[in-house]
């Protein structure tokens, strides 16, 4: 059988691709270079997790339902903190030694790993059980870091690297910079260190996210070094005949048959429309040359010919196919062409949507044109865009205004995954990171989507632009993201302004208590035990206050930060027991104090009846200690004295040696710390995220994390169009320790809609109804 596997065009294995052949030196110079370039990226990425980890486990472990689980994410959040230093550095050299096999073909790491201990004489050896189910538990995390990388990011460093070897290119399990590699790596150098196996898995699905995250970074730094240096500028797929062994009992192969049912389906023996590909013998071409190497394309062929017979199930099943990023993740595809006369037609729905034509005739059209005029694969196509397009209008994030306009794309949007079929396993398909773009900009919670605002009128001229100018180029898609990202800068504008003020409010705010913790220190330094409890209430609630508006203001009631510190001084050296000779220095200190007192306080705002309570309390205090001097005379005074003196000059002085001794007794008592899984959530928090609010009946709002301050104890919040508030950060520990709280996770709605439509059976069930 002949079939046609995708191979880079690589062209001669010493010379770079439109450019000039590279030396042998400068090719092993390369080499070294994305080497070193490759180890240092990933050197980082393994500081930076693991710093992230001992947040990460801790709420992860806080959240586990089972008491085992719990026990083995604590364990391994005890293993990264115990063995950080070890971690590191049996990861970078782990990963070097695989990465110099993978890249001479010393061997693979995986084969290595999995291989089962030879068999003794006369007999089987048997698989440890334990590395079964590591190497189940690592496949898993491979494949789903690999969905998360960009396939034509991935095919790059595949064939460039390649290239400088004189090499074909690396199989997409098997190249030097792969997933499989670095948790290949991460496993070795946890084994080291010989933890349960509970706590080694646990600590590789830890690593899972940041593995993807710093694997697209060095994917895209390997390829921008190679390309500067015209090692593979451009990368154009192509067919590569081979000759291949199907399966047996495939329908494909059975098509050949005179008397199988496949070779008398609808366009398999005439060529019909029906085909696969094309009318007539075009559409035998298509199915010919739709042979592109792998076992799971071949089920696809086999599916494609039963969907052309009706087969439901086949349709299901296909649906699925095409949307799982290792089969269908790569651009340019050999797959078979669209019907000429369906693309008529969509053009012809294109140029009527312009005139916003409703959703749903304008979905019935395209389902009856690709019944009727395309083959079983568009068809197919055409569905599963629609119910894309379905899931998108169900969601309530998306405004209405926006919905509407997306709606009018529907034409555009078949048009794209019938010319690039790549649309559903792809997420860096034109047409899905357009959509995703649009709805990201719509759903930001900062964003005015009014019906007359300036968001939805640009959103609608861009989609009158689109409409009018796409034909069959996908380049279209690019300058009208950049005409989205321009609308997002101005939408950005606009917002920095509305949220400068209360910025500037939060910024203060933020001043404000750091400068009022210093005042409650200045003043934890200077009381005393014998300071009585509604002195030191008063000083810590409100004349730390006006010490702190005095520091960040420059005054407060015209007084200085020094000049307010004087008045506490003051204060507090007039509750203190007093001499018989004391009494006329404190009869002549009382009127100053009490008015620099009292023109602060207004400014601080405290309220009337708190400053009555605190001055009533202060005479009848004064009063006594005035009587209590007369009365006692020649008696001793207390053993503990203030570290408070007033001079002849009537200057406040403050000894702060002699406060020593006495301050820790006098100092407010410290709340404590909130949980720690709570303080981790919080600290895991970074300006731009959303998070979900709930109110006490139930009702949800999302609103953006607008600033976070430098030290991370005041928070901003924000919706448009009215909604901004101020959070301390205790407040908001509390809010999500009660669930009132929580973080919502960024998404790709086109992602979560291909999902959805892969697990459910509205596929099938559309065939029937049509």
């Amino acid at each position: 059988m002949i079939s046609a596997d995708v191979r880079e065009s690589s062209a001669p294995a010493d010379a770079s691709d439109d450019g000039e052949p590279l030396d042998p030196r400068r090719r092993h110079a390369l080499l070294q270079e994305c080497r070193d370039l490759v180890l240092a990226q990933l050197s980082r990425f393994i500081d930076e997790a693991l710093d992230r980890l001992s947040i990460e486990l801790t709420i992860t472990a806080m959240k586990a339902a089972g008491r085992e689980s719990q026990q083995a994410l604590l364990d391994a959040l005890s293993l990264v903190r115990a063995h950080r230093n070890d971690i590191e550095f049996r990861f970078r050299q782990s990963f070097a030694e695989l990465f110099e096999q993978r890249l001479f073909d010393r061997g693979s790491a995986t084969d290595s790993a999995s291989a089962a201990p030879a068999a003794p004489p006369g007999g089987l050896a048997l698989v440890d059980d334990r590395a079964i189910e590591d190497r189940i538990a690592i496949d898993r995390l491979v494949r789903r870091a690999r969905r998360q990388l960009d396939p034509d990011e991935v095919l790059g460093v595949r064939a460039r690297m390649a290239a400088l070897l004189g090499r074909d290119w690396f199989d997409e399990d098997d190249y030097p910079a792969s997933p499989e590699v670095v948790f290949e790596a991460l496993r070795r150098s946890l084994d080291e260190l010989a933890p349960a196996a509970e706590v080694r898995t646990a600590l590789l699905q830890a690593f899972e996210p940041h593995v993807a995250t710093s694997l697209a970074g060095v994917h895209a730094s390997v390829n921008e070094r190679l390309r500067s240096h015209q090692v593979l500028p451009t990368i154009r797929p192509r067919s590569v005949v081979r000759t291949d062994t199907r399966r047996p009992g495939s329908i494909a192969a059975d098509a050949a048959r005179p008397d199988s049912p496949a070779a008398t389906a609808p366009g398999v023996q005439s060529g019909a429309a029906g085909a696969v590909g094309g009318a007539g013998p075009a559409g035998a071409a298509a199915l010919r040359d739709f042979r592109f190497g792998g076992e799971r394309v071949h089920m696809f062929d086999d599916l494609v010919l039963q969907m052309s017979v009706d087969q439901e199930s086949a349709r299901r099943s296909a649906a699925r196919m095409l949307s799982d990023p290792e089969t269908f993740g790569m651009a340019d595809l050999p797959m078979p062409t669209v019907q000429p006369p369906l693309i008529e037609a969509l053009h012809a729905l294109q140029s009527s949507s312009r005139e916003g034509a409703g959703a749903a005739p304008l979905a019935t059209e395209l389902l009856d044109h690709a019944r009727s005029k395309g083959s079983s694969l568009d068809q197919l196509t055409v569905e599963i865009v629609s119910l894309v397009f379905d899931y998108i209008y169900a969601d309530r994030r998306l405004p209405d205004p926006v919905k509407q306009q997306l709606l009018r794309l529907q034409v555009v949007a078949v048009k794209a995954a019938l010319l690039d079929r790549s649309f559903f396993a792809r997420r860096q398909h034109p047409m899905r990171r357009l959509i995703d773009r649009v709805i990201d900009l719509a759903t930001d919670p900062d964003a005015d989507y009014g019906a007359q605002s300036t968001l939805v009128a640009g959103v609608a001229d861009i989609v009158d632009w689109i409409l009018g100018n796409f034909d069959d180029d996908l380049a279209v898609f690019d300058e009208a993201m950049a005409r989205f990202d321009a609308l997002a800068h101005a939408e950005g504008e606009r917002r920095a302004a509305r949220l400068l003020e209360l910025t500037r409010q939060a910024e203060r705010m933020e001043a404000l208590a750091v400068a009022q913790e210093e005042a409650s220190a200045e003043i934890a330094l200077r009381i005393d035990p014998v300071t009585p409890a509604f002195v030191r209430e008063f000083l810590y609630d409100w004349w730390s206050r006006a010490l702190a508006q005095a520091r960040i203001a420059g005054e407060c009631g015209g007084a200085s930060w020094a000049q307010a510190l004087q008045a506490a001084e003051m204060l507090i050296w007039s509750v203190a027991p007093k001499t018989p000779e004391e009494i006329p220095r404190l009869a002549s200190l009382l009127p100053r104090m009490i008015g620099s007192l009292l023109k602060s306080l207004k400014a601080v705002g405290i309220a009337d009846e708190e400053r009555e309570r605190f001055f009533n309390e202060l005479l009848r205090w004064h009063t006594r200690a005035i009587q209590d001097a007369k009365v006692g005379a020649g008696r001793t005074m207390p053993g503990t004295q203030s570290a408070i003196r007033i001079g002849d000059d009537g200057v406040a002085r403050f000894d702060a040696s002699a406060a020593e001794a006495s301050q820790v007794a006098a100092r407010r008592p410290v709340a404590a710390p909130p949980r720690p899984a709570e303080n981790a959530e919080v600290d895991a928090l970074r300006r731009g995220d959303l998070i979900e609010l709930a109110d006490e009946a139930g009702a949800t709002q999302t609103v953006r994390i607008a600033w976070i301050s430098p030290t991370r104890k005041l928070y901003v919040l924000s919706r448009f169009p009215d909604f901004g508030q101020s959070l301390d950060r205790a407040a908001l520990v509390s809010w999500f320790a009660t669930g009132r709280a929580r973080r919502v996770a960024p998404h790709s709605a086109v992602d979560s809609a291909i999902d959805a439509i892969a697990q459910d059976d509205t596929i099938a069930q559309r065939a029937v109804a049509g």
